[in-house]
């Protein structure tokens, strides 16, 4: 039975990058990008400071600012090319919050990005309370020429912890969000999650995926906790205040997670990435390949796959 829930490249889940290949027949590339935006939980217009966690809006490694961004996508390219011969690419809007400003800004930048020949798709992450019925409209547009991805930050269903995190949202904001996403048909929707959180335990974390799961999801981007240096969260860990993943017992959640998740829904993470310079803990996050593999060991051991105990 096991094979019946197998994608076509033999992955016990449905990873984003097999997703890919199936799509346009080869390996396709996330260029991302600082587009300048800020977010309300910076600006003042919630809160300052950011989140708890997060260091320059969690810019991902590579990633230069004082560059335009047509010139962080032809660097972002190129490295690609060079490093593995890439040949086609998404433009991934991924530090602070994408859809923060204007419509007619978010125009402007998006279709900055997106006028290569080489560029097949799009990905802008946001929070779930800076989605404007005409960003929504424009992504839409967007979608109906170019592969769009809209990730939505939720991090948990708790609104406790997101009050601790800085973050400032709420879950309804989240699921109304949401549900005006969704009836754009030419819109992909992922959401983030964070495992690991403060205060929480590994009941709450199971109540997040379950509530989630059984949303009109399209993806998944899971991941442990990072403490990151120069960090409020980074603060707490010197003091001891930080509870930190082990890796076999984040394998485990992991894979128990994975049963849960509808056969469907595409997984575009289940480890994070950062720098090594400034990640403090946990530092075994650094061997992604290795905690990979670990995941589909045990899933293989299991004799199980993502779905098998989805309700």
């Amino acid at each position: 039975m096991m094979r019946l829930y197998m994608t076509q490249l033999g992955s016990p889940y449905r990873s984003y990058n097999d997703y890919l290949k199936e799509k346009f027949g080869e390996k396709v590339y996330k260029v991302s990008l600082d587009a300048g935006f800020d977010c309300p939980n910076r600006d003042g217009t919630l809160a300052v400071g950011g989140c708890t966690y997060c260091d320059e809006g969690s810019r991902a490694p590579g990633i230069k600012p004082e560059l335009s961004i047509r010139e962080q996508l032809l660097d972002g390219m190129e490295r690609m090319r060079k490093r593995y011969g890439a040949q086609k690419f998404i433009a991934y809007f991924q530090a602070f919050t994408n859809t923060y400003d204007r419509v007619d800004t978010l125009r402007k930048r998006y279709f900055e990005a997106l006028d290569h020949p080489d560029i097949v798709g799009l990905s802008v992450s946001t929070r779930p309370d800076t989605l404007s019925q005409g960003a929504l409209d424009l992504l839409d547009e967007i979608g109906q020429k170019y592969l769009t991805w809209l990730e939505i930050g939720l991090q948990t269903i708790h609104d406790k912890t997101n009050e601790k995190l800085n973050r400032w949202h709420t879950y309804k904001q989240f699921e109304q969000a949401l549900f005006k996403a969704k009836k754009k048909i030419h819109l992909n929707i992922c959401v983030h999650l964070i495992l690991g959180l403060p205060g929480e335990s590994l009941e709450q974390m199971h109540q997040t995926i379950d509530t989630v799961v059984r949303l009109p999801i399209d993806g998944l981007k899971l991941h442990m906790l990072h403490v990151i240096k120069n960090t409020k969260r980074y603060e707490e860990c010197l003091k001891g205040d930080v509870p930190i993943f082990e890796e076999d017992k984040y394998v485990q959640l992991i894979c128990d997670i994975l049963e849960k998740i509808p056969s469907r829904v595409i997984i575009h993470r289940l480890t994070g990435d950062a720098a090594p310079d400034k990640l403090i803990a946990p530092r075994w996050a650094l061997e992604k390949g290795r905690v990979l593999h670990k995941i589909k060991q045990e899933l293989l051991r299991r004799r199980t796959v993502q779905g098998t105990k989805a309700t």
